[in-house]
């Protein structure tokens, strides 16, 4: 895994420079997938950028990307080994114009996430981790490693766009706020400390945790369902995600202090 996380890391700023290329033009290319969600160029843009590197970096390994059809169930369920991409998560930001969309490549073993990238084109940053390695930020080729807050004051990473009462209403506790666009941005600032808890309320795919999750868990924290069960992948027909929760330090009582729900998919 180790040497493949460079590659994999120069690969997903490849992707973002793919997509601040277009970011910003007048034309985009925006349209609406079947399940009624938006796309660009950028979007199919970086996907081209990474299944190209990623077939030439490891030809045996499948590839599950949002841009590209899924295959059935039956004839993905016995991959050992896949990569797993969201090429540009956070398409409404990018159509915005808020920054705050990024590039995420995982590879997940054994139906659990074991490295991920991800890539904040507009801030140059990126955050990776690998099994048992731990999690790194890494910002104009200096890096650190990165870990989740120690409990103090309560901060909730939330959307710019939705209604903050969409998910306190699950929350038994005092909190504050900051506010991040993508749903894989939220999870990196939660595995860095500048937020404590990222509640996921609404539709999302096996690739909006993926590379989130290694990042997360490596820096201390934990993704769970909505009722505290893990996360599953290529386990299911549907690659659809119940709701989810980013928690970070253990030493939070998350249980006692958010309320669980369920969402039928």
């Amino acid at each position: 895994m180790i040497e493949l996380l460079e590659p994999c890391i120069e690969l997903a700023q490849s992707a973002g420079a793919v997509i601040m290329a277009i970011y910003k033009k007048d034309d985009i290319g925006q349209q609406e997938k079947s399940d009624h969600t938006p796309v660009t160029k950028a979007d199919l843009a970086a996907n081209d950028v990474l299944v190209a590197g990623l077939k030439a970096l490891a030809p045996d390994i499948p590839i599950m990307s949002e841009e590209t059809p899924i295959p059935a169930l039956a004839d993905r369920q016995d991959w050992q080994r896949y990569w797993l991409l969201d090429p540009m998560d956070g398409t409404g930001e990018f159509i915005l114009e808020s920054g705050d969309f990024a590039v995420n490549i995982a590879l997940i073993e054994n139906n659990r996430p074991v490295l991920g990238v991800i890539y904040w084109p507009a801030k140059e940053t990126t955050y990776f981790a690998s099994y048992q390695n731990g999690a790194f930020k890494r910002v104009d080729g200096v890096e650190q490693q990165i870990n989740v807050a120690t409990p103090d004051n309560l901060t909730l990473a939330v959307s710019r766009r939705q209604k903050i009462e969409a998910v306190s209403q699950y929350l038994n506790a005092q909190f504050t706020t900051v506010a991040v666009g993508s749903c894989s941005l939220k999870a990196c600032i939660v595995a860095e400390g500048k937020a404590d808890c990222f509640l996921r309320i609404g539709p999302t795919g096996e690739w909006d945790t993926g590379a989130s999750q290694i990042i997360v868990e490596e820096a201390g924290g934990c993704i769970t369902d909505a009722e505290f069960n893990p996360l599953t992948y290529n386990q299911r027909e549907s690659t659809e995600n119940p709701d989810f929760i980013v928690m970070g330090h253990p030493d939070w009582e998350w249980q006692k202090m958010i309320s669980p729900h369920q969402r039928a998919l």
